[in-house]
């Protein structure tokens, strides 16, 4: 499961011979939504309370949205996919790079569709261009997570999910996104998450720590000397993205490309002190 916003999925994924190629197979992926009902409150009676508060409608408005029933619209997620991929076994077995070059292709692609399908409820997914590439990411990242047998997709349950529409206007993207580094990250490093808002990584001779906080710097330790190398700057293009998205962003960053980090990231004098496995309490990249 992966989530975009307010909405999950679960990604499928199967590898099957082709039906009207026998020298050929298929790659189907599937996306299907965790829950097939998402159940939205609206904020119609605290809307239509505060207008009459400044004198701009009558109670009579007011009156209309008592009925909490009223005040819910159901919206109805539909499957993405399913996109096929079709290619040459030869393919496979001779020119494996080839092979995995164009899988990955298909992958992003099917991710952006994704990304795009659930984009089209606003009232879902939050209105950044940068955070929905983001999205697409993880959800990419899914997709090979199911490939390799990490992640077991689960079946869509038809009992609706209920969310407030008063929550997603009052800064709770940020539970969201919180939520969303459950997903991504190992057990014991969301534990090290909740306790000391941030997430420690080991890649290769380094130590990673990334705080929890917008525009916050990654602090770099060497793994056998346990030294500070120096912090690091990244600052990605949305300025509204809450920090637990900045929080994923630079984990996989982090965890998989951490070249990236030293190229695009601006350095700054080291931490003082020795690296300690567990944070302090109060720990601050200030």
């Amino acid at each position: 499961m992966i989530r975009t916003g307010y909405l999950r999925w679960e990604i499928d994924v199967a590898d099957e011979r082709c039906a009207a190629d026998p020298y050929s197979r298929e790659v189907v992926f599937l996306a299907r939504p965790t829950h097939r009902v998402v159940r939205v409150r609206t904020t119609g009676h605290a809307d239509a309370a505060a207008r009459f508060v400044r004198g701009e409608a009558s109670y009579n408005s007011v009156l209309k949205t008592l009925d909490d029933r009223r005040g819910e619209v159901d919206l109805t997620i539909p499957d993405v996919g399913p996109r096929r991929f079709r290619y040459s076994e030869s393919d496979r077995m001779k020119m494996l790079r080839y092979w995995m070059e164009k899988l990955q292709r298909e992958a992003s692609a099917f991710a952006f569709e994704v990304v795009a399908a659930a984009s089209s409820f606003t009232q879902l997914v939050i209105a950044s261009q940068a955070l929905r590439s983001g999205y697409a990411k993880l959800v990419e990242s899914e997709i090979f997570r199911v490939i390799e047998g990490k992640s077991q997709p689960q079946p869509t349950s038809d009992e609706p999910v209920r969310i407030d529409a008063a929550d997603y206007q009052q800064g709770v993207p940020e539970l969201v996104a919180a939520e969303l580094v459950r997903d991504v990250v190992e057990p014991k490093e969301f534990h090290e998450f909740c306790q000391f808002d941030c997430i420690t990584i080991l890649h290769g001779d380094k130590y990673y720590r990334i705080p929890r906080k917008t525009h916050g710097l990654i602090e770099v330790w060497d793994a056998k000397t346990k030294q500070a190398v120096c912090r690091l700057c990244v600052v990605f293009q949305d300025p509204g993205m809450p920090p637990s998205d900045e929080v994923v962003m630079k984990y996989l960053i982090a965890k998989h490309q951490p070249d990236m980090l030293w190229q695009t990231g601006v350095r700054f004098a080291p931490p003082k002190g020795r690296f300690e496995v567990t944070p302090p309490r109060r720990w601050s990249v200030d």
